[in-house]
Order: structure tokens, then C-alpha cells, then sequence
């Protein structure tokens, strides 16, 4: 789907005004592709700070154990 590759891409670079209208319209009615929005911006995060620490050889407590458990699952509790 085009708002999937849209999501994506705004991870990487700026999108244009006109995708970014087209995104955050489709966004409003789409529960499926915010999941899928957040999902990627997720992952996108842990992979920076993974990168960060030296591949992953952090330390996480248990709040925020359950807290990446249920952001993954769709459970986000911020």
C-alpha cells in the first residue's frame, strides 16, 4: 500500500508537501496504517540506540521492559 511506502519513507527523508497532506489524511482514517507508522518509527528508534550502545549491551529495568513489550504489541502505555 502507498501509505505503508509512505511511512517508510518519511523515517528517511523529508517527504513533500503533497505526500505528507495524502500521509496525515490517510493517517486520520487508517488505525491499521498508524500501527503500522508506529511500528516502523519503533524500530527505527531501538535500532539507533542499539547502534548506540554498542549493538544492544544495555541494561533495561522492568518498567522499561514492559513498556518496549507493550509498545511492540500495540499496547503502548506512555
Amino acid at each position: 500500500m502507498r501509505a505503508t511506502r509512505l511511512a517508510s519513507d518519511s523515517i528517511d527523508r523529508k517527504l513533500t508537501l503533497w505526500e505528507r497532506l495524502r500521509f496525515h489524511l490517510h493517517l486520520a482514517m487508517c488505525r491499521n496504517c498508524r500501527n503500522c507508522e508506529h511500528t516502523l518509527r519503533l524500530i527505527r528508534r531501538t535500532t539507533e540506540l542499539m547502534r548506540e550502545t554498542q549493538y544492544g549491551n544495555i541494561k533495561l529495568t522492568d518498567l522499561q521492559r514492559e513498556r518496549l513489550h507493550a509498545a511492540i504489541n500495540g499496547n503502548n502505555q506512555n
